[in-house]
């Protein structure tokens, strides 16, 4: 149950700040020990957290060869963290899943919200995907991926929260949207390379966490894909709306990062700094 009882009233109010668990991976081709592992660190940490956020890819990374099979497992993965997150009471965001489509060959790269009932509390297919033909870094998403379409919120307890994934992240029109729909924490789950991690990952998350008066919630990957060679930045973080980091994860190894986010200080953030308010179209 989410709130406080109030003994002079007999009443359930609101909880006003929600313990978040962020774990960082480096996942690899093989997708049961990965899961394996991520079990075995959440059964190890003691405690109650309201929620449990994992990156994008967190149970594969591997070839574009084997997405089909990967894709097979979105249905058993998903209910063994609904199970899990019933077992532990604690709502868990899995960052990103190969979810399969109709079409052949093409898949969602998927982000799940499984609340503490085990119940899915929200499913955003990421609409930004990943095309960059850098001469450090080369990946083309849509040639397997297809494109969401939707912009998506859940709910942590009583809390609205936005869901996106990774490069979503260079888009701030869809943050803004969230925003505008209510939302107090945006999770950004990614698998950003070491390169333009390096150079932009602090810096966005922080420019959406300050112009969203929003927490941001990011679990990252870590270590390289054992298939490209591709080196994941790390580095996870959880921000506060004005954004200073609350918690933060190295670049290189697997980590658990935990802050508590205080919704009083952040509803009064935007009371004192109405930015949301001041917004203005132009034309």
């Amino acid at each position: 149950m989410t709130g406080i009882l109030n003994r002079k009233r007999n009443q359930l109010l609101p909880k006003t700040s929600l313990r978040i668990l962020c774990l960082q991976v480096n996942a690899g081709s093989n997708p049961q020990k990965n899961l394996d592992r991520v079990f075995g660190r959440l059964d190890r940490l003691r405690g109650r957290f309201d929620l449990i956020a994992l990156p994008e890819n967190f149970c594969w990374r591997g070839t574009s060869k084997d997405l089909s099979q990967i894709s097979e497992r979105f249905s058993s993965v998903l209910k063994r963290f609904q199970a899990y997150a019933r077992k532990r009471q604690s709502a868990i965001l899995l960052g990103s899943l190969i979810e399969p489509s109709a079409k052949k060959n093409k898949f969602w790269n998927t982000s799940v919200l499984i609340s503490p009932q085990g119940k899915i509390a929200a499913r955003y297919r990421k609409i930004h995907l990943f095309d960059i033909g850098m001469k450090q870094v080369q990946v083309q998403e849509s040639a397997h991926i297809l494109s969401g379409h939707s912009i998506v919120t859940g709910r942590v307890g009583k809390i609205k929260a936005g869901l996106t994934i990774c490069y979503d992240l260079r888009f701030p029109e869809l943050y803004r949207q969230l925003s505008l729909r209510g939302t107090k924490i945006i999770f950004v789950p990614s698998n950003f390379t070491y390169q333009t991690g390096k150079a932009h990952w602090e810096i966005l998350l922080k420019a959406r966490a300050i112009e969203n008066q929003v927490f941001i919630v990011a679990p990252a990957q870590a270590g390289k894909n054992p298939a490209s060679g591709i080196r994941s930045f790390g580095t996870s973080l959880i921000l506060d709306p004005w954004g200073n980091v609350l918690a933060r994860a190295g670049r290189s190894r697997e980590e658990s990062i935990f802050a508590s986010l205080d919704m009083k200080k952040l509803d009064q953030l935007r009371k004192t700094f109405p930015v949301l308010k001041h917004r203005r179209l132009l034309s």
